[in-house]
C-alpha cells in the first residue's frame, strides 16, 4: 500500500520514548502508517501520495486543549471582549462602542473583566447604564464566575433589593440593600436566564468559528467541560459527530453536569458511548468557585476575611461519585482553592473501590492551590491534574494580593509531575485564551502579567510541558494507545511549528494542522 501524505519536516518530535526524534510521517486513512527518515516515510509514496516539504519545520502531535467550553468559546468570539482591556474607562469604552452598534433594546454580552486588573474592589450597574442606557448589558468575569449587569438586565431578570440570593449565589448589594449589578456564582444564572438563547443555527456558527480558531492553534483533540445549556451540548455533539455531513475540525470528549447524571442513566448514556470524533466521558461536579471572584474554597481566610464558597458539597461529591462510577462515567471536578481540592480527594478515597473497579481515570480541574498534605494523597490515587498553565499569568497579582503567605500552593506542576501525577493541559476557554504556544511559555517561565516570576522552582521544561498538552491530555481521556504520539497505528493528527520549541518558545509559531490525516489549517502555507 501507499500513503495519502508523506510529511517531511526538519525535525518531528514524536513524544514516544521508543523513537523521540524523526525526520517524516506517513500517513493513510486518518492513520499513521511510517515515522522515521526521510527514505523511510517517502518508502510509501506512491503515484497518488501528495508529498508535503517543510524542511524548517517542526511536527509534534497535535496538542489536546484539556479542558474548555467550546460552544461559549465560538459565541465569545464575537462579543465584547474585556480580558486585554487595562482599565475600568477600557472596559466601559468597549460597551458603549458596541451600544452604538447594535439595535436599541438587544442585549449586549461580553466577558473578560477582572477586579484585580481593574485595581477596583466592586462594580457599579450605573457604570454600565450611563455608556448603555437603551440596552441590558450581562457581562461575565474573566473567570465567568461572577458578572455585572446593568439596571436593565437585572429588572428583566427580577432582581432588586427585595430579591433573595440564591443557592449558592450572593447578589452583591450597596449599604442601602440595592444591588450593584455584581452577581456572584449562581446569582449569576438570575440573569442568564432571561437572556434570548442562540438558535441552531447561531449554534452551528460559532462551533465552526470555534473549530477554526482552536485549529489555527493547533489543536486536533478537546476536553469539553459541562457549564452550558443543553442546546449547546446537542450542537457539539451533532456538528462534532458529522451528523450533518461535514466534517469538524477536532476531535471532542465530553463531560455531562451531575445534575443530569440519573436522566443519563435512565437512557442507558454511558461514559464512553459516542464514536470516533465525538464521545462523552465524564461527569462534571463543582467543588467551588474561582480565585478573581474570592469565591474559591480555601483551608485559611482571604487576606480580607472569608475563605469563600463550597459549590457541590462533600456530602453531594460522596454519593454521586459513587453513582457516577455505575454508570460508567469518570468524576471530573472543578476544584480550585485548597479545602476544594482536600475535599475532591477525600471524596475520591471515599469511593476509591467503585470508580477503580470501573476502570476509571478521575480528574480534578485546575488543581491551583494544593495543600502540602495532599499532594501525597492525590499522588497514590493516580488522579489526573488537569491544569490551565496560562492562568498563573492572570491569578499572579491576586495571588500576591490576597494569599501571599500561601503562594507555594499556587500551580504546583514541578511538585506534581515529580510526585508521578498524570498532567494534562488545557486553557479553560473562553475564561482565558485557548493558545497553546501562550499556554507553554507560562507552564515554563511561569512569569505574571507584570513580568515576574510566580514560583520559578515550580517551573517545568519544554518537554515536559509539551507532554502535558500531548500523552499526559490523552492519558486523561482514555486514548493513550491513539492520541497524544507520532507513532505507526496513531491517529494522524499533526501540528506542524515553524520551528523546534525546544530550541526556544519565543516567536514560535502554528505553521499547519493535520487532524485525522487531513490539513485543517494551513495547507497553502507548507506546500506539497
Amino acid at each position: 500500500m501507499t500513503a495519502d501524505v508523506v510529511l517531511l519536516a526538519g525535525r518531528v518530535r514524536t513524544m514516544d520514548a521508543l523513537r523521540p526524534l524523526a525526520q517524516g510521517l506517513a500517513w493513510r486513512a486518518g492513520r499513521l502508517v511510517a515515522v522515521g527518515t526521510r527514505d523511510e516515510v517517502l518508502a510509501w509514496s506512491g503515484p497518488r501520495t501528495r508529498v508535503v516539504d517543510a524542511p524548517e519545520a517542526c511536527a509534534l502531535p497535535g496538542f489536546h486543549d484539556a479542558h474548555l467550553h467550546l460552544t461559549q468559546h465560538g459565541l465569545e468570539l464575537e462579543q465584547v471582549g474585556l480580558a486585554d482591556a487595562a482599565t475600568l474607562h477600557d472596559g466601559l469604552t468597549r460597551v458603549a462602542d458596541a451600544a452604538a452598534r447594535v439595535p436599541e433594546g438587544s442585549w449586549i454580552l461580553g466577558a473578560g473583566f477582572a477586579l484585580q486588573r481593574w485595581g477596583l474592589r466592586g462594580l457599579d450597574r450605573r457604570d454600565l447604564d450611563r455608556v448603555a442606557p437603551r440596552h441590558p448589558v450581562l457581562l461575565r468575569s474573566q473567570d465567568h464566575h461572577s458578572a455585572w449587569a446593568n439596571t436593565d438586565a437585572l429588572t428583566r431578570a427580577g432582581i432588586d433589593g427585595a430579591t433573595p440570593d440564591p443557592d449558592g449565589g450572593v447578589i452583591v448589594r450597596d449599604a442601602d440593600g440595592e444591588p450593584t449589578g455584581l452577581l456572584l456564582e449562581a446569582a449569576l444564572g438570575l440573569v442568564w436566564d432571561v437572556v434570548p438563547q442562540p438558535d441552531a443555527a447561531a449554534l452551528g456558527r460559532a462551533l465552526d468559528a470555534a473549530g477554526r480558531d482552536l485549529a489555527a492553534r493547533g489543536i486536533t483533540t478537546v476536553h469539553h467541560m459541562a457549564a452550558e445549556p443543553p442546546a449547546y451540548w446537542r450542537a457539539i455533539a451533532t456538528r462534532a459527530s458529522q451528523a450533518d455531513g461535514r466534517p469538524y475540525p477536532l476531535r471532542v470528549w465530553a463531560t455531562i453536569p451531575h445534575a443530569d447524571l440519573e436522566h443519563a442513566m435512565a437512557i442507558g448514556l454511558a461514559g464512553g458511548h459516542g464514536g470516533d470524533r465525538f464521545v462523552v466521558g465524564g461527569v462534571k461536579f463543582f467543588a467551588d468557585g474561582a480565585l478573581g471572584s474570592r469565591t474559591a474554597w480555601m483551608l485559611q481566610p482571604y487576606g480580607e476575611g472569608g475563605v469563600g464558597m463550597a459549590a457541590d458539597g462533600p456530602e453531594v461529591l460522596r454519593e454521586r461519585y459513587a453513582l457516577a462510577a455505575r454508570a460508567g462515567f469518570a468524576p471530573v471536578t472543578h476544584a480550585i482553592g485548597d479545602a476544594a481540592n482536600r475535599a475532591v480527594l477525600d471524596a475520591l478515597e471515599a469511593t476509591e473501590p467503585a470508580w477503580r473497579a470501573a476502570g476509571l481515570r478521575p480528574r480534578i480541574e485546575h488543581v491551583q492551590h494544593l495543600h502540602a498534605d495532599d499532594l501525597p494523597r492525590l499522588a497514590a490515587l493516580g488522579a489526573v491534574a488537569s491544569m490551565q498553565p496560562i492562568h498563573l499569568a492572570f491569578d499572579a497579582a491576586s495571588l500576591r494580593s490576597l494569599l501571599p503567605d500561601r503562594i507555594d500552593r499556587a500551580y504546583r506542576t514541578r511538585d506534581l509531575l515529580d510526585a508521578g501525577v498524570p498532567l494534562a493541559f488545557g486553557s479553560d476557554t473562553p475564561v482565558a485564551s485557548p493558545d497553546v504556544l501562550a499556554g507553554l511559555r507560562a507552564a515554563v517561565d511561569r512569569l505574571g502579567a507584570d513580568g515576574v516570576a510566580l514560583v520559578a522552582s515550580q517551573a517545568l521544561t519544554v518537554p515536559e510541558a509539551l507532554q502535558a498538552y500531548t500523552t499526559g491530555a490523552a492519558f486523561a481521556i482514555g486514548r493513550e494507545g491513539r492520541s497524544g504520539m507520532l507513532r505507526e497505528g496513531y491517529d494522524a493528527d499533526v501540528v506542524l511549528l515553524d520551528h523546534d520549541p525546544v530550541a526556544g518558545l519565543a516567536d514560535l509559531a502554528v505553521v499547519a494542522t493535520v487532524m485525522d490525516g487531513t490539513f485543517t489549517h494551513g495547507d497553502e502555507a507548507v506546500g506539497g
